[in-house]
């Protein structure tokens, strides 16, 4: 893939998530006027002392944090054509896929919206799917950035991408969806949802062991730093994906937005070095 190439990609998947991000918030305000927004209270992820109010259920600190994820997408894309518009980086097209899994995230606003979570329509089971193939998404381009960015696997780079999208996408749609479990998270309960967390977590610890070996292996400091940044905006990441409290959300977000600056940081600054 050329850089040319890759810049224009990067820039229609930017245009791509700001137009998403304008309709989701389109929908929601029409569903706010109409009244017909109905938060699902049925089943909660994370079980935390309510005697707090920021560990208390709270469907605003929901929907903020599926807007956090959404609106990470645009933000981080203008920092990857403003940094890496003119650096060969590998890392960066993976980066995109990973922000292209979290721009999944967005179809959970949908979910309490016009009573979607209480019908079985098959615009439930779509939704349900987009969401569970964006939580494949990142920590298989994850997997990309740090297995897959070798120089000798720089020609494969665009094979690599579509490899990695098209298994999300696949096993996404094979995989059955309990749409009468709808979580506090606005998701829904997908089938064999404990070996599939199960697997999602070892991919993301295969990830930061892959970082570590190649951080080792070259004994170049922006790599060790990559591994650390790495092991944070991931923890963020899944806190987000988990959130209905202020607490996780607060976290989540500051892990994820420093965890992301300092990653691409590191990562511009490998490649300045190289």
């Amino acid at each position: 893939m050329t850089l040319k190439t890759r810049n224009t990609l990067t820039k229609y998947l930017f245009f791509a998530s700001l137009l998403i991000t304008a309709m989701l918030i389109t929908l929601f305000i029409i569903a706010i006027f109409t009244q017909s927004v109905t938060p699902p209270t049925t089943l909660r992820l994370v079980h935390l002392p309510d005697t707090l109010v920021l560990t208390q259920y709270n469907f605003i600190a929901t929907m903020i944090t599926a807007a956090v994820l959404v609106l990470y997408v645009p933000a981080m894309l203008f920092i990857v054509l403003r940094f890496f518009e003119n650096t060969q980086s590998v890392e960066v097209i993976f980066f995109c896929g990973v922000l292209l899994g979290c721009l999944c995230e967005g179809a959970r606003t949908l979910i309490p919206l016009f009573g979607i979570w209480q019908s079985y329509s098959l615009l439930l089971f779509f939704v349900s799917r987009i969401i569970f193939a964006g939580r494949l998404m990142v920590p298989l381009f994850f997997f990309a950035t740090a297995a897959l960015s070798d120089t000798e696997q720089r020609q494969e780079v665009e094979r690599n991408f579509f490899i990695m999208l098209a298994l999300a996408t696949v096993i996404a749609t094979a995989m059955p969806m309990n749409t009468a479990q709808t979580t506090t998270t606005c998701t829904v309960i997908a089938g064999f949802s404990s070996i599939a967390t199960v697997i999602r977590l070892l991919i993301f610890i295969i990830t930061g062991g892959t970082f570590y070996i190649n951080a080792r292996k070259h004994d170049i400091p922006e790599l060790k730093r990559i591994t650390i940044f790495y092991s944070i905006l991931t923890i963020g990441y899944l806190l987000l994906t988990i959130a209905d409290n202020f607490l996780l959300m607060g976290i989540g977000t500051i892990f994820l937005v420093l965890g992301t600056l300092q990653f691409l940081r590191n990562l511009h600054r490998l490649y300045m070095w190289k």
